[in-house]
């Protein structure tokens, strides 16, 4: 058993091994990762006998905010390993190997999304967010209508990057809240909208908030907001139930699923229906291989 990185040139063959592990996932969205996004990461490969890989693990690198200042952080994505090499350690190698990689490369933390804790708690991944999946009857809220017609028309990728760009350090700086927050470039926003349109979801702003919407089986699901400035002030409920508006018009009596990191914001303008469903769950897990200690929660909500 060889554990190593992947050579460039391997990339046609990891991405065979994705689709055999990971046949749920879009071609769309294939031709984005591989065309956008491998050539950046480090893939770590598992061979069982000269050119017959049969495991991976990803390593995609940030930039982020932390108390300390910035540090660089490996998001680890697609783990996985053929069916009939599985359980028989080769993960646990595969782990050691990232770890040992990340440390070489002065890496502050490894930060997942686990399909199963289990896998990854033996390693010393702790939970460090969770997060709030609240499903709204749209149809219950109809009543306040939308005063931002003119919001409803999704960006464009040039002006979803200079929105995108607009907050300066200063000021991610100041959102102590928003700790691991990726700091914020050109080639990151090409990445995140061109994510987004692989799995045909849209862009908005409202008042300069940007909202990532998708539609899955009928349903309206906002995966993901990046908040302005006013955020940090005391109009913060105004601003919420702006974008609640938007949104309830947005979704047209449609079921509208919003996902929030840490703590309900927007979900919480919504008045209580027993209609609604209201979940929480643990969401990314961290070690941290730095020389600080282990984080108490983290915000990182990205999705490559």
């Amino acid at each position: 058993m060889n554990i190593r990185q992947a050579k460039k040139e391997e990339n046609k063959k990891i991405r065979r091994l994705w689709e055999e592990i990971f046949p749920e996932d879009s071609k769309a969205y294939l031709d984005f990762y591989f065309q956008n996004v491998i050539n950046e990461n480090h893939v770590v490969v598992a061979e069982v006998e000269e050119n017959n890989i049969v495991a991976m693990l990803h390593l995609n690198p940030y930039k982020v905010y932390e108390k300390q200042g910035e540090k660089l952080l490996y998001y680890v994505v697609a783990v996985g390993t053929k069916k009939a090499y599985r359980r028989q350690g080769i993960m646990r190698k595969m782990l050691d190997f990232a770890e040992q990689y990340g440390r070489e490369q002065q890496i502050h933390a490894l930060i997942l999304l686990p399909e199963d804790e289990r896998y990854y708690k033996p390693f010393g991944y702790e939970f460090v967010s969770k997060q709030y999946i609240t499903t709204l009857d749209t149809s219950k809220y109809v009543k306040g209508g939308c005063q931002n017609q003119n919001k409803k028309t999704p960006l464009t990728y040039r002006q979803f990057q200079q929105l995108f760009l607009e907050e300066n350090e200063e000021h991610e700086r100041t959102l102590a809240e928003w700790n691991y927050t990726p700091v914020r470039t050109v080639a990151l926003a090409k990445r995140l909208y061109q994510e987004l349109i692989s799995e045909d979801g849209q862009v908005y702003s409202v008042n300069k908030h940007l909202i990532f919407v998708y539609v899955f089986n009928g349903k309206i699901v906002v995966r993901r907001i990046y908040y302005n400035q006013a955020q940090l002030s005391s109009e913060c409920d105004k601003q919420y139930r702006m974008i609640k508006a938007f949104l309830v018009e947005l979704a047209q009596g449609k079921p509208l699923i919003i996902q929030e990191v840490q703590f309900r914001k927007v979900s919480k303008v919504f008045s209580y229906n027993r209609h609604n469903v209201y979940e929480c769950r643990p969401y990314m897990m961290l070690k941290n291989i730095g020389d600080t200690c282990q984080e108490n929660y983290v915000f990182f909500d990205e999705t490559v």
